[in-house]
């Protein structure tokens, strides 16, 4: 087995010693998925119709973005939760059962409780704010009388009378409490197989074989693809459901992203196999992109029609049949591309993977308060969608730099208190070689 720097989809650890392996090309896979967040979330403003659920719709809507976003749904909590599978068995055998649970409870369950009790009220005054000034205080149960009331006064009120309670949220944080789930289901499957199993060499290492010949195969797309479809099945939208109004698990998503957690759990059992995504990244790129347009606008057209309320027999198994083929193409195809070209350490790089866990816990309330700002200004998507961004993300990673890097929440997040220098001593680091 390699021995490996614990880093994981909860923030980094400290730094590996000469002579073990680091997965830059991991390190920065995650970092990409997590920041793609912060793009992700600052188009969805300028998504026709998305004032039904969002803060606001801007004045000037873009079927692009939208096209953007639903390509990007499909493929980016995926690589997270690969990502986390194959960190999650490295750390498990670093550090034992107890110090993965601790491990995890600090960097993944205290963020999301302490994130959840300062960010949830700001987005709720936020939500409040989008809906009066967008003109449409009803859809958030706002009398008409009290249409001039302060946002503020009004989320104090939405408090104090419990109304959070029923319409309960964990908001984009929701992907804490759906990792928290998967890792307690991985110890349970894991104790369970252990027990019955373990003293049966044959069974690991059938496993072994037949997951190594599946990624050594130039159709494991579509292998992939045809076991996510009955998951797919299930969710409530044609897609991948967000399952972020309960603390309940989500059977059809704990499913799609237990599986994902398997597939990388299963890599890190044998990290030779990264190679041979890295030989065809291209082909799994291509086939996401070729995907994304029929998927996206298909789906817009099935909207139109009324199909999606009364589907032909079969429309929905077609339509998951290539839903998942685009999603795969995207996870196979992005974690060739890193590892074939981000295997090597990079200052940059390192400082975006440490980054990263902290920007996207902490983006939503900065971004969601620029769309608000722009959303009724005269002018167009292009270069208001841009200026969001441009705005958004030197605050975003100054926040860090400042505020989290060198202090206890970068503690907490990251494992470690990193000095703000981004410099990396070459000895530190030796050459990643993946057999």
């Amino acid at each position: 087995m390699h021995s490996s720097q614990a880093v994981d989809t909860g923030g980094q650890e400290a730094p590996a010693a000469v002579g073990e392996t680091r997965y830059h090309s991991l390190d920065a896979l995650r970092g990409f998925a997590l920041l793609l967040g912060v793009v992700f979330h600052a188009a969805e403003s300028f998504e026709p119709g998305v004032a039904r659920y969002w803060a606001i719709e801007d004045n000037s809507t873009s079927e692009f973005l939208a096209l953007f976003r639903h390509a990007c749904h499909s493929f980016r909590m995926e690589i997270f939760f690969l990502i986390a599978g194959f960190f999650a068995r490295l750390l498990l055998h670093r550090r034992g059962t107890r110090g993965f649970i601790r491990n995890r409870a600090g960097r993944i369950l205290v963020p999301l409780v302490v994130g959840w009790l300062i960010l949830y009220p700001i987005l709720v005054c936020l939500w409040l704010t989008g809906a009066i000034v967008g003109g449409q205080p009803g859809r958030l149960g706002i009398p008409p009388e009290l249409a001039d009331t302060s946002p503020l006064l009004l989320a104090v009120g939405f408090f104090v009378q419990l109304r959070f309670l029923p319409m309960f949220d964990l908001t984009h944080l929701w992907f804490l409490h759906q990792l928290s789930v998967v890792y307690a289901l991985m110890l349970l499957v894991r104790f369970v197989w252990q027990a019955l199993l373990d003293s049966k060499p044959r069974w690991p290492c059938g496993v072994d074989k037949t997951f190594a010949a599946l990624c050594g195969s130039a159709w494991s797309p579509l292998v992939l693809a045809g076991l996510t479809v009955p998951m797919l099945m299930l969710m409530d939208s044609w897609g991948v459901d967000t399952p972020q109004k309960s603390l309940l698990p989500h059977l059809p998503t704990t499913l799609l992203y237990g599986f994902l957690f398997c597939v990388g759990w299963l890599l890190h059992r044998q990290p030779e196999l990264l190679e041979q995504f890295a030989r065809r990244w291209r082909s799994g790129l291509l086939l996401g992109i070729l995907l994304a347009l029929p998927t996206g606008m298909g789906l817009d057209w099935l909207h139109e029609s009324g199909w999606l309320e009364h589907p032909m027999p079969g429309l929905r198994w077609a339509y998951s049949a290539l839903y998942a083929l685009m999603m795969w193409g995207f996870v196979l195809g992005f974690l060739g591309l890193f590892v074939r070209f981000r295997r090597t350490p990079s200052a940059r790089w390192r400082y975006i993977a440490d980054s990263s866990y902290w920007i996207y816990l902490v983006h939503l309330p900065l971004v969601v308060g620029l769309q608000i700002l722009v959303a009724c200004w005269p002018g167009h998507w292009t270069w208001k969608y841009p200026l969001i961004l441009a705005v958004a993300t030197p605050v975003l990673f100054l926040s860090y730099h400042y505020l989290a890097r060198s202090t206890f929440i970068g503690v907490q997040l990251n494992g470690r208190r990193y000095p703000r220098s981004v410099a990396i001593s070459p000895p530190t680091f030796p050459r990643q070689r993946v057999q």
